[in-house]
């Protein structure tokens, strides 16, 4: 059965490509999407400039020249049917952003990279708004979840979270997790970058077959309970993350990667195949 669906998402590449993803399943009618203008990070740290203004600014350039060897080629060649349309950040919360899809009606609203959305969206569309937080909720939440996992030696805690869209940052209830394939030589931005693309298959597979969606009950560790923020993308986490890569956490994680996963459970929803 066709789906029917809104999407609420971003303007940076990985976002393009997601949409235009999205709307090519054979299965799914994308109705509008809201893109909203992108990430203010690059423009806080030219705000903050200081001695480590270049090594910050090559992080985020390397983040965008991996990102367009992953997607720019997609977004290039394959036609977009997403009806997407450019909007100011906390429009999506906004009353005639309500009235706009009260009118459109989807089946879903499906999210990925919008601001926190608020308001009589939440209560109109409850449990039918999808969201995907690319950490392993409720472990990592809030800014750079697939950062820090790895300036903190923890590759275990890397992931994708889908979860149904409440009123708190990133607390809605889940319905299936994935984490990141991850080879040996892998950069930073090409374990993100290839988890992102994955996230793609699957969100499609959930919009697909959202009738099939199942609770799931696990038991998270009460002890590894994080919240990062912005103000947390620190220099000295950038320097962290270098040192760890140059000292093969990677292959350390690998050598052991049954035994560290094991120890960090996530949800699954039984009849969703892995990508790969």
């Amino acid at each position: 059965m066709l789906k029917k669906i809104v999407i609420l998402t971003s303007s940076e590449l990985r976002h393009k490509a997601f949409r235009s993803f999205i709307s090519n399943h054979q299965n799914i009618k994308v109705l509008r999407t809201y893109t909203e203008e992108g990430s203010v990070l690059k423009k806080k740290i030219e705000v903050g400039k200081n001695k480590n203004y270049e090594m910050l600014l090559n992080h985020l350039k390397e983040r965008d020249d991996c990102e367009k060897a992953f997607f720019l080629d997609y977004v290039n060649n394959k036609k977009d049917f997403s009806n997407s349309v450019s909007c100011k950040n906390g429009f999506i919360s906004s009353i005639d952003c309500f009235n706009e899809i009260k009118k459109l009606n989807p089946d879903l609203i499906v999210v990925y990279g919008s601001s926190i959305i608020k308001g009589d969206l939440l209560k109109l569309f409850k449990n039918k708004i999808l969201n995907v937080h690319l950490g392993l909720s409720p472990y990592y939440r809030g800014s750079g979840t697939n950062y820090f996992p790895f300036v903190l030696d923890e590759p275990e805690y890397a992931g994708a979270t889908f979860m149904f869209l409440d009123e708190g940052i990133d607390t809605g209830k889940i319905i299936h997790q994935i984490r990141p394939r991850i080879f040996e030589d892998d950069t930073f931005h090409m374990v993100g970058n290839r988890l992102i693309k994955d996230m793609f298959t699957i969100y499609g597979n959930l919009i697909e077959k959202f009738s099939k969606i199942k609770k799931v009950n696990i038991e998270f560790s009460k002890s590894k309970r994080l919240l990062f923020k912005n103000k947390d993308f620190t220099i000295e986490s950038l320097v962290q993350l270098k040192e760890n890569f140059k000292n093969k956490i990677l292959k350390k994680y690998l050598d052991n990667k049954d035994v560290r996963d094991l120890n960090v459970p996530i949800i699954k929803q039984v009849w969703i195949k892995d990508v790969f």
